[in-house]
């Protein structure tokens, strides 16, 4: 039986996903993996091991797609809207039998025969984010969160190479292209959220594992307790203290983590303020930042993405991308969005629009604000004193209008004047 497993990342990360690799090469010496890199280097000539890819060299997507795509989406969101294609180009080119996803931040603690043993009986395997019922959540990633991102993690997926999986990945390729946004008002989570419909679509050929060992991350802490015995890590149900099963750890993935400050055993969490609350979790954690040190993480980490400029060199705001999105899908552009000397470029150039502080703005949220409560209180002045001229029945109109004109997209009349005599916003 041939398995393969595969991550995608930026030339960043390529560090990291050989961290992945010995780690899952220590405990399954039967699985061969590949690293797809969904970025480009400045030398063509740029050595790299055999099992590393160069995505846009590889995979059958045309010049123009890879372009609008890689422009559209962010890093997060363009390395996930190639996953399907990354599936079908290790099926057709590979024929495993089985092949499993994971992301670069993915350390391995044992052997994963058990999620191929899955593969024998169902076509997808997938992880959900939490298998806990509780009353009062307590978690330390909101719920609602989980409502956004889908009840699946995609930092892993598991599929056999049959008809199901094919069809599943021709599907959701054709998703991905246009949809792999991370976007509340869309429901959008990048690749994520679309596997909330695989229930549904392939109820006899899905395996959703409620294995505690499988996947820990962040987003369950909350839930799973870390032990050693024998040198060996286990988990068992930090809320359900009546079970009595036991789960050997397989795999962790730690999202959201600070790489370059783990090179120096200080451990910083995007979004989790409070991993302090489970002193077991250090135990994953110093072995991470171990393996860390020892590994090609620094030579790789401060490599620049290289869709994240202009041909120029100039940065490109996620505004920008938001824009280029709605005037290519309206078919109103169609050159390459990277191009200094291109139509889109040059429309931004006449609005004015390229400056440093639109792009600093990707990095800021209401919290940055200074003055915060005083700049509230002004809007909220000018917005009663906007209902005292409509009315209640136009003020609440003019709420939900915008509401509508937060998404930058239907900011595009801004950079051309076409859609100020007709503008169909978008919802």
């Amino acid at each position: 039986m041939r398995k393969i497993a595969f991550t995608i990342c930026a030339k960043n990360y390529i560090g990291l996903a050989q961290v992945l690799e010995s780690s899952i090469k220590k405990f399954n010496n039967d699985i061969d993996l590949y690293i797809f890199v969904a970025d480009e280097f400045e030398t063509k000539n740029k050595i790299l091991p055999t099992n590393v890819l160069i995505s846009r060299d590889v995979l059958p997507i045309s010049d123009e797609n890879w372009n609008q795509m890689s422009f559209k989406y962010d890093l997060t969101e363009f390395c996930t809207s190639i996953k399907p294609t990354c599936f079908k180009y290790i099926l057709n080119n590979f024929n495993p039998d089985s092949c499993v996803y994971f992301d670069p931040d993915i350390l391995v603690f044992n052997s994963l025969e058990s999620i191929f043993e899955k593969l024998t009986t169902s076509s997808i395997v997938l992880t959900p984010h939490i298998t806990t019922i509780e009353n009062v959540y307590t978690g330390k990633l909101k719920e609602q969160n989980l409502l956004f991102s889908g009840m699946f993690n995609l930092g892993f997926l598991a599929l056999k190479n049959d008809i199901n999986s094919r069809k599943m990945l021709n599907w959701w390729e054709i998703r991905l292209e246009d949809r792999c946004f991370k976007d509340t008002m869309e429901s959008y989570f990048t690749d994520q959220k679309w596997m909330d419909f695989l229930p549904a679509l392939f109820p006899e050929d899905i395996h959703i594992s409620s294995h505690l060992g499988f996947n820990l991350a962040p987003w369950n802490f909350h839930e799973r307790y870390i032990f050693t015995e024998n040198d060996n890590y286990y988990v068992k149900n930090r809320i359900n203290t009546e079970s009595s099963d036991v789960y050997e750890l397989i795999f962790v993935h730690f999202s959201g983590f600070n790489y370059k400050l783990l090179l120096n055993d200080e451990v910083s969490h995007g979004t989790l303020d409070k991993l302090n609350d489970y002193k077991d979790i250090d135990l994953i954690v110093g072995e991470y930042s171990k393996i860390l040190k020892s590994s090609n993480l620094a030579k790789y980490i401060n490599l620049n993405y290289a869709y994240n400029l202009f041909s120029n060199g100039v940065s490109i705001s996620s505004t920008y991308r938001r824009l280029f999105r709605r005037l290519f899908e309206d078919g109103k552009i169609g050159t390459n969005p990277f191009d200094s000397n291109g139509e889109f470029y040059l429309k931004l150039s006449r609005k004015k629009m390229l400056s440093k502080g639109v792009v600093d703005n990707d990095k800021k949220s209401l919290n940055n604000l200074t003055n915060l409560d005083k700049k509230t209180q002004v809007i909220n002045r000018l917005f009663y004193i906007a209902y005292r001229i409509l009315g209640a029945e136009s003020f609440f109109q003019l709420c939900k209008a915008l509401r509508i004109y937060s998404k930058v997209e239907n900011q595009v009349f801004i950079i051309d004047s076409e859609y100020n005599k007709k503008i169909k916003l978008r919802i």
